[in-house]
């Protein structure tokens, strides 16, 4: 054999033993970097493959972060979210149809009543259920030829009343009885709104003298303008004064009126003062063994008074509308203040009372 034949012999082999030892030696080393990565990803893809049976990389914390930040999307903006509602989710929606059943339905079930006052606004008042509630059946009220009355089974259970005062000026009562009036409240005085004195009617002693003869029961009406609890027990010492000569057997009704157009001495006075004026001239009234009785519209009876603290006192309920809407009891409804009775030259208000004060 010549020396290069050799030579090249000798380097075929080496070449291929150099071959084959650097491929081990990759193959190693890419068993290495797989053991690696499968015992650093160990517990993922454990759970991954128990779960689903495939394997997933988990992106790492730098991955996740940019993910997130860079995504302008919340769940809000997904349909699929609206296909599967959560709780949070079911109890806004509830939430937004309470809202709008109270917007559409404020009386919750008879738990609230509406208010509108004389300046138009209007307010939403709770109705308690520990007070005396209005018990009348609406069905039962009949209007006839502007004749007010009250059927309880077909059976009127009412009296016709008007109210009376110096500007009905002369009044033929026995005209009046005639056209089916049963009571007459007559108005006897009141307290300037402005000066705080306090005025006899001019016709009070006529008409109270008059009705009587006539036949009709009698009560008597007293316009307030008290702002002390001594005033208010004045008033009724006024009353009293001027009633010790006749037999009434309907009530003394005590009236507090809102001044149109001016101001008044009471304007000043909360809810409390009032409550605490009507309460002390009833009291005084009720003791010298009259019917009692305080007079005013929903607004009034609602916002001027607290009725918790008169509640064992008769209410007259004035609002002029086809049915009364007060919830608290009432046992005396002024109805219209534009009736026409005979005997009585322009309009008159009238009233229905549930109750004869004559037995009572």
């Amino acid at each position: 054999m010549r020396l290069d034949e050799r030579f090249e012999d000798e380097t075929s082999v080496k070449g291929t033993s150099f071959m084959l030892t650097a491929v081990v030696s990759v193959a190693v080393f890419l068993l290495v970097v797989l053991g690696i990565v499968l015992f650093v990803n160990r517990e993922t893809l454990f759970h991954n493959s128990s779960n689903q049976g495939t394997v997933a990389v988990k992106p790492s914390e730098e991955d996740e972060s940019s993910v997130i930040s860079g995504s302008t999307l919340v769940s809000n903006d997904l349909d699929i979210w609206d296909d599967y509602p959560s709780e949070e989710k079911s109890e806004t929606v509830s939430e937004v149809i309470s809202e709008e059943t109270t917007e559409e339905n404020p009386t919750e079930g008879g738990t609230k009543t509406m208010v509108t006052f004389p300046d138009g606004t209007e307010e939403w008042y709770s109705i308690s259920k520990y007070l005396p509630q209005n018990e009348y059946d609406e069905t039962g009220f009949v209007l006839g030829n502007g004749r007010m009355a009250y059927y309880v089974e077909g059976n009127k259970e009412s009296y016709l009343g008007i109210d009376i005062s110096k500007y009905q000026g002369y009044i033929d009562f026995n005209e009046v009885k005639k056209d089916g009036v049963d009571f007459v409240i007559i108005k006897l005085g009141s307290r300037g709104y402005s000066t705080g004195q306090l005025t006899l009617d001019d016709y009070f002693q006529d008409n109270i003298k008059r009705a009587t003869d006539a036949g009709l029961e009698v009560g008597v009406s007293f316009s307030s303008q008290a702002i002390t609890v001594d005033e208010a027990k004045e008033e009724a010492a006024f009353v009293l004064q001027y009633l010790m000569d006749y037999d009434i057997s309907y009530p003394v009704i005590f009236e507090m009126e809102h001044i149109v157009n001016d101001t008044a001495r009471i304007d000043t006075l909360t809810k409390e003062d009032k409550t605490q004026i009507a309460k002390a001239f009833l009291e005084d009234i009720e003791t010298a063994g009259y019917n009692v009785m305080f007079s005013g519209n929903k607004a009034w009876l609602f916002a001027d008074i607290n009725y918790a603290a008169l509640s064992a006192y008769d209410v007259r309920l004035e609002q002029q509308e086809d049915l009364p809407d007060y919830p608290y009891r009432f046992y005396m409804w002024q109805y219209t203040q534009k009736g026409t009775v005979d005997g009585i030259s322009g309009e008159v208000p009238l009233n229905i009372c549930f109750i004869d004060y004559t037995v009572k």
